[in-house]
């Protein structure tokens, strides 16, 4: 995780990362894990797991890597880097974009011609009320529309990742899944496919909810309406609170940056997740590891 998602993360959730850096522990993370599993497929494994153990000697003979597919390591090796690298580019374009159309000039332009921004006998005034509705609309009007592209990009790269693991485990179960002891890494990842699902799911709608509270923070304070002498300079008033410090040209600029950060920043982890996932199950594991699975082990063991 870099810097700038880390930044990101604090800025758009107000949050830090650092209080998620406590080791976690290992029986509790397994026994939530068992718990999310898919019960067909946790009946499956529990079956292989029985077979290997009414026929101990099967276990002892094959290749000493078991469930490693050499041609499905080849294609998570050249495809997932490919995919990663599109992506990444494909947010810098996004990012790109959406600083244009948040330029001073074009922000002042739909604050003017959207009444945002008005002229009273003191001055030219950002006229936005405390009102939900208003901030919503204000919302809707600017910020919306690239939160939806985001999303867009996210749901692109999640399906064509989606479509990368089809490949790949298909490969794998064809090769790798041999005897039942074979079969256990590939029942306990096709056990969490549906658990992965809906956590895609979650963080896909959590970009809306977070950008939309991020944004509307900035206009809580009921402190009375400044005014400028220019619409421009009120402009540049709008949104302060996201670029405290004057160093962009509006502050909708500043919003913006942080979220493509974390937005690019989520997207990747995401498929470096996956990345991860598949480099961990591929290289499977050696004979001499088998104990993994016995009767003592926290596969063979009941966390409900």
């Amino acid at each position: 995780m870099d810097n700038s998602f880390r930044r990101a993360i604090r800025k758009m959730t107000g949050a830090s990362i650092a209080r998620f850096s406590s080791r976690p522990n290992r029986s509790s993370v397994v026994g939530n894990l068992s718990q999310n599993m898919s019960p067909a497929w946790s009946i499956a494994l529990f079956e292989h797991l029985e077979a290997s153990d009414r026929d101990p000697s099967s276990s002892m003979v094959g290749a000493e890597v078991v469930s490693y597919s050499n041609s499905a390591w080849k294609l998570w090796e050249t495809e997932f880097p490919l995919l990663i690298e599109e992506f990444t580019e494909r947010f810098e374009e996004f990012r790109s974009k959406w600083a244009q159309r948040f330029s001073l000039e074009e922000i002042h332009r739909q604050l003017v011609q959207g009444n945002w921004i008005v002229k009273e006998e003191s001055g030219w005034v950002f006229s936005l009320k405390t009102a939900n509705s208003n901030v919503k609309n204000l919302y809707f009007s600017t910020i919306h529309l690239m939160v939806g592209d985001a999303e867009k990009i996210l749901v692109m790269m999640t399906a064509r990742l989606s479509y990368l693991q089809e490949r790949v485990s298909a490969i794998w179960y064809k090769e790798a899944a041999l005897d039942p002891i074979s079969k256990l890494l590939p029942c306990l990842e096709a056990s969490l496919r549906e658990q992965e699902t809906v956590l895609l799911g979650t963080l896909r709608s959590s970009l809306a909810e977070i950008a939309y509270k991020r944004f509307s923070s900035a206009f809580k304070s009921r402190a009375k309406d400044r005014s400028f002498s220019s619409s421009l300079s009120c402009a540049r008033y709008v949104g302060k609170s996201w670029d405290v410090h004057g160093a962009y040209e509006t502050p909708f600029l500043a919003y913006t940056d942080d979220f493509c950060d974390y937005a690019m920043g989520l997207s990747l982890l995401v498929a470096r997740w996956y990345q991860d996932k598949w480099a961990l199950y591929l290289r499977g594991f050696s004979r001499g590891q088998l104990d993994l699975f016995g009767a003592n082990s926290f596969f063979n063991h009941d966390f409900r």
